[in-house]
C-alpha cells in the first residue's frame, strides 16, 4: 500500500513539475515569462535547472516500483538519474557555469544583459 502511494505521488509530482518547467521554458504569455525578471541568477537557475531536475527525479521515484520488472525502465533510470542530479546539483545548487544553449532563445538577451554574460551577446 505504501509503495502505491509513493508511486502515485512521485508520478504526479514529476509530471506536474515537468509540465510547469516546460510551460515556463516555452514562455508563452506574461506569467510564463515572469521568471526572467527574477532579482537574482539563483531564481533563473531554479526555473531552468532545479525545477526540471526535481521533476525528473520525482518521476523516477514514481517509477521505482516497476524499474526492477521492466528492463527498459531500468535503462531509462540509468540515463535519467544522473541527468536529474546534474540539473539539480551541478547547474542548480553548485552554480556551475551553464551553456547558452540551455536557455530559451527568447530569454538569452535579457539574461545576458542582467547577469553580465557578454559572451552570450555575440
Amino acid at each position: 500500500m505504501v509503495s502505491v502511494v509513493v508511486s502515485v505521488v512521485g508520478l504526479g509530482l514529476g509530471v506536474l513539475l515537468l509540465g510547469l518547467a516546460l510551460w515556463e521554458r516555452l514562455g508563452r504569455g506574461e506569467q510564463a515569462r515572469a521568471w526572467v525578471a527574477s532579482p537574482s541568477e539563483a531564481g533563473v537557475r531554479g526555473t531552468l535547472f532545479v525545477l526540471p531536475g526535481v521533476g525528473v527525479l520525482s518521476l523516477l521515484v514514481g517509477l521505482s516500483a516497476w524499474i526492477s520488472e521492466v528492463p527498459a525502465l531500468g535503462f531509462l533510470a540509468l540515463v535519467l538519474a544522473p541527468l536529474g542530479l546534474w540539473l539539480v546539483f551541478g547547474w542548480g545548487a553548485l552554480a556551475l557555469p551553464y551553456p547558452r544553449w540551455s536557455v530559451p532563445r527568447w530569454a538569452r538577451g535579457s539574461i545576458a544583459r542582467r547577469f553580465d554574460k557578454k559572451r552570450w551577446l555575440r
